[in-house]
């Protein structure tokens, strides 16, 4: 029975969810005053061509490098970001990149580093810049836009995003799903800056792009169902942990859960495998699916 009330509040929830905003409802919101556009693009693409209103800022902005990895940039770097952008506490921010292979991530990694520190309305919209571009009577503009300052205030969330410790201290605790390409995933290659290859034990593969389609919009609910309730028999109300390469593909699928399917404990590890398999203390295991039991 209570599975039951958590299968139906799944429904309701991904019925009314928020994540990913299409380009025909973005297309009615432009006007709006509280809307916040960014393009997450090149500067070149930006100013080549950006949806209207869109202002621009770059993934390094939201990013640093710490030794071999990259992990969040701090809260007063982050808010200084947000008030550049024009954001305030009640802005409805939407993101998009355009073309490139990370363009998506680096969508996600954006909206989770606003969210983590407070912000409450976030959406990607579904298939980026090429969705808006496809439809040829949708407007494009390349004189680049600055917002007047806002005046947002952050405020960080300590219970989503997860250091090594924490993560080493929850295996086989928790269900972990590692977001990168199951070659590396089960170590027949080695991912780009990383030393050991393998996953972290007990984890599952759940490579990222499996949840979109050819055209980079996102799979229907019924297909995310499948993938992430039955598929790894994970629950909307129960924590899972989710880790990548180096923060940017796991942030997609923290986002997917999180914030179109509500699941209410999704945490992400930001350092990922390239903090965890450039050390030499931490368990790695190689072509070996190991069933998470709980």
């Amino acid at each position: 029975m209570r599975h039951l009330l958590l299968l139906s509040l799944m429904i309701l929830s991904l019925q009314a969810a928020t994540g990913f905003i299409s380009a025909q409802k973005l297309q009615t919101m432009l006007q709006d005053k509280d809307l916040v556009l960014i393009d997450l693009g090149t500067q070149k693409d930006y100013l080549n061509y950006h949806i209207p209103h869109a202002v621009h800022t770059e993934i390094n902005k939201w990013r640093k490098p710490v030794l071999k990895h990259q992990l969040m940039r701090s809260t007063a770097e982050i808010q200084k970001e947000m008030q550049r952008l024009g954001i305030n506490k009640d802005s409805q921010v939407v993101i998009y990149g355009h073309n490139g292979p990370k363009e998506a991530l680096k969508s996600s990694y954006v909206a989770l580093s606003m969210i983590v520190n407070g912000l409450k309305n976030v959406a990607i919209l579904n298939g980026g810049f090429a969705e808006w571009e496809d439809d040829d009577d949708r407007r494009l503009e390349s004189k680049g836009r600055h917002n007047p300052k806002g005046d947002f205030v952050a405020h960080y969330n300590k219970d989503i995003v997860v250091d090594m410790a924490y993560t080493k201290a929850h295996i086989g605790k928790v269900p972990m799903l590692e977001a990168r390409p199951a070659v590396f995933y089960y170590g027949s290659l080695r991912s780009n800056g990383v030393k050991r290859i393998g996953h972290i034990p007990k984890a599952m593969s759940s490579f990222w792009k499996d949840k979109f389609e050819i055209d980079g919009t996102l799979k229907s609910d019924a297909i995310l169902k499948e993938i992430f309730l039955d598929g790894y028999n994970i629950k909307p109300d129960k924590e899972v942990l989710l880790y990548c390469t180096g923060g940017l593909e796991a942030s997609m699928n923290w986002f997917v859960l999180s914030q179109h399917m509500h699941f209410k404990h999704a945490k992400i590890y930001d350092g990922s495998m390239r903090e965890w398999a450039n050390r030499d203390d931490t368990p790695i295991v190689r072509y070996k699916w190991e069933t998470f039991g709980y």
